[in-house]
């Protein structure tokens, strides 16, 4: 009779502890599928958050790009003629541009917060991800070279603006060393590949939140 006893014990002891942990695992299960859908839940608005932020990027790109194009125009035209067969009347009409100057800036906040988030693991879209990161890098250089670009036009303004300002006969071709090298053509150039890929990747962005 004890040892009846003793194997109902035993039985009994092993009822509980299945019961408890299948609960346990019921309970992982769940929290797992939770945690799971949750974490996926936030990939979404993370890649939303940065295709908004791109969109935003791409109207700073195009205004940059449109406020190199007369510059552009005026490099092309000194590159295209020899110096002493510049027509004043022609030099004349680039002078408001010749010596503007044009900042370019751009958002990463987004992008920032999704790569400290950990999300950007769960990305099942490898090649997303590295176009990604690399439209962002680009977006980084694209700034450098503009910060580059404004700086040196400004050094160079700073130095020839006293000659300008002395010369009655407009005898001076403005920023003529600066423009005839093509540097707003090479920035323009960057520019515009850049942009390109800014746009590549809102398609592809769009296509992954609609999948």
């Amino acid at each position: 009779m004890e040892k009846i006893n003793k194997f109902k014990t035993v039985i009994r002891y092993i009822r509980d502890f299945s019961i408890v942990v299948a609960g346990i695992a019921v309970t992982l299960y769940v929290n797992d599928k939770v945690t799971n859908k949750s974490e996926k839940r936030n990939l979404t608005l993370y890649l939303h958050s940065v295709k908004l932020e791109m969109e935003t990027n791409i109207k700073q790109i195009d205004g940059f790009v449109e406020a190199l194009k007369p510059s552009v125009g005026y490099a092309k035209y000194l590159s295209a003629h020899d110096k002493k067969s510049l027509n004043k009347d022609s030099i004349n009409s680039y002078n408001s541009i010749s010596t503007s100057l044009q900042l370019f800036t751009y958002q990463a906040n987004a992008f920032e917060m999704f790569k400290n988030s950990g999300i950007m693991r769960l990305m099942d879209n490898k090649d997303l991800l590295l176009i990604l990161w690399d439209v962002y890098h680009n977006l980084l250089f694209m700034k450098e070279i503009s910060d580059w670009y404004f700086q040196t036009k400004w050094d160079d303004l700073k130095k020839e603006l006293p000659l300008l300002l002395e010369d009655e006969d407009e005898k001076i071709i403005p920023m003529y060393t600066f423009y005839v090298t093509g540097t707003p053509i090479a920035i323009m150039n960057t520019c515009e590949k850049v942009l390109q890929k800014a746009n590549d990747l809102v398609l592809t962005l769009e296509k992954e939140l609609n999948e």
